[in-house]
Order: structure tokens, then sequence, then C-alpha cells
């Protein structure tokens, strides 16, 4: 069975390279990261403090030292900080590749590996997960080349110490790429459901908009607080770490800095943002099979 996937994501891959798309997005990635990265310079140079965003859950600042300018603190603060519009790039590729499949029929690509449809589907998402997983992987280099240059640029860092190990650059990258997972399900969920490009990236988008400005206006409120853990966005930020956990995870500070109780609340936020985030997948992917094995696949709308 694995094999007939595999078979099967090599096919979608040959018609993907093709267009325009994923090479666009790519590169919007990395310019977001760069812009990200040299912005975090700028301020720097100037003399002003690096911020990471403040946590709704504490209304603290993440004031981050000019360390993330070092290696291997630039590519983890690299992806910390890209997590958002990677999601937002991820769920406008994920659209248009899986509702594809409903203008150009499944039966004929399936049937020359398997008579299984929904290993069309396995397939094409399968794809767009190594895809955010490589699109991941560029922006991280492209950061590790910015930072080297910015590093040289300071006359040798001028002291600047590179406090993180590498260990926790492969760990974070990781866990981003597994925080991309929910959006590429809640895309496809909503391709499948509507068959359109267009409606399905819509809804995706308006999805993530409007819940981080509802949960956003109703962050003072105790049982919004109680019940925003099980809300998609705000349990994949759980699972990447809040601000004050971020930052200790680079390397700058420790858990000690944080409290002993705020460490393990953040490690037991952690878990539960990673249980939450796989009940989304389940949930959603498992809609998406249901409707694709049980739908006609002929009318296509979308692109």
């Amino acid at each position: 069975m694995s094999a007939e996937v595999l078979a099967l994501t090599r096919w979608e891959w040959f018609k993907l390279r093709r267009r325009r798309l994923p090479w666009i997005l790519l590169l919007v990635n990395v310019l977001l990261m760069q812009i990200t990265f040299w912005a975090s310079y700028g301020l720097y140079r100037a003399g002003d403090a690096i911020t990471l965003g403040v946590d709704p859950s504490t209304g603290i600042v993440g004031a981050v030292p000019p360390e993330v300018l070092a290696l291997p603190n630039s590519a983890v603060f690299g992806l910390l900080t890209s997590h958002g519009f990677l999601a937002m790039l991820i769920m406008i590729l994920t659209a248009p590749v899986t509702a594809a499949g409903y203008r150009s029929g499944t039966t004929p690509p399936v049937r020359g590996v398997s008579d299984a449809r929904w290993l069309f589907l396995a397939s094409k998402l399968l794809l767009i997960m190594l895809l955010g997983a490589g699109a991941t992987l560029v922006g991280t280099l492209s950061v590790t080349l910015s930072s080297q240059i910015a590093y040289a640029a300071l006359e040798g860092g001028r002291g600047l110490a590179a406090n993180a190990a590498w260990g926790e650059v492969i760990r974070t990258f990781a866990k981003v790429v597994y925080g991309l997972l929910p959006w590429i399900c809640l895309a496809a969920f909503f391709a499948v459901l509507t068959k359109s490009t267009r409606i399905a990236i819509g809804l995706s988008i308006g999805y993530a908009v409007v819940e981080s400005i509802v949960f956003e206006s109703l962050a003072g409120f105790e049982w919004a607080e109680r019940v925003s853990g099980f809300v998609m966005s705000w349990a994949i930020d759980d699972w990447l770490g809040s601000t004050e956990a971020q930052l200790a995870s680079i390397g700058f500070g420790d858990d000690s800095s944080l409290g002993t109780a705020a460490a393990a609340a953040a490690q037991a936020d952690a878990l539960r943002g990673f249980l939450v985030s796989l009940a989304y997948i389940v949930v959603l992917s498992g809609l998406a099979f249901w409707l694709f094995q049980r739908r006609d696949i002929a009318g296509a709308k979308g692109e």
C-alpha cells in the first residue's frame, strides 16, 4: 500500500512542479522569513529591542536579545516566528492541489497502481506535507545564510554568543512542520467539501482570521481561557510554546527564569496542544476521506 501511495505522490509532484503556484509561494515564504530576520537586524543596529510579540496568556512582551542574529539561534528564531505565515501559504497551496482532482478525475491515475480511490487523496496530502517541510527547510537555510552575512557585518558578532544547540534547530523544525498539519487537513477538507479552489482558500484563511479575532477579543474572560486551549490555532501555539517558553527553548534564560510552576505549565500546555492538534488532524482528514470516497468527481469548480 505504501508503494502505491508513493507512486501516486511522485505522479502528483510531476504535475505540480510544472505549475507556478508552488514556486511563487516558496519565494514568498523565503522573502517573509528574510524580512523578519533583517527587521530584527535593523532594530539591533538602531539600538532597539527585538521583540517576538505579546503572549496573550500573560500579556508579556517577548523581548529577544541580539543573540538571535547568531547561529544556531537565528535558525530557531526564524522557525518560531515564521509558522504563522507558513500556515497561510500552505493552505493556499493545499486547496488547489486537492480540488484539482475533481477537475481531472481520479480514476485513470489510480487504476494504474490500485483500485483504491482514496489513495489519490492520500498521495495529495502526503505531497503537500512534504512540500511544507521542504519550504520550511528552504526558509531556514535562507535565514542561516543571512545570519552569516549579518554576523560578518557586525565585525565577528561583536561578542554575540550562540546559546542554542543545533539539536534545538532540529526539534523546532519538527514542531513547526507538525504544526502545519492541522491547517493542511482543514484546507483539504474544505476543498473536498466545496469542490472549489477559491471557496476552499477563502474558508480556510477566513476561519483562521475569524478564529484569531474572536478569541483575542474574548481573552479576558475566564471561560474563554479554558476553551481556548481546544481551538485549533491556540492549540498549535501551545504546542510550539508560549512566548516565554519559546525564549527559554532558544537558550535565552532557562526554566528557572520562568519558575518551576510556569515551566511545568508550559510543558503541560505543549502536550495538550499536541493532542488537540492530533485530534483536528484525525477528524478533518477522516471527514475529507469520507466525503472523497462518496462524492462524484465530475463537474468541478475551482481555478
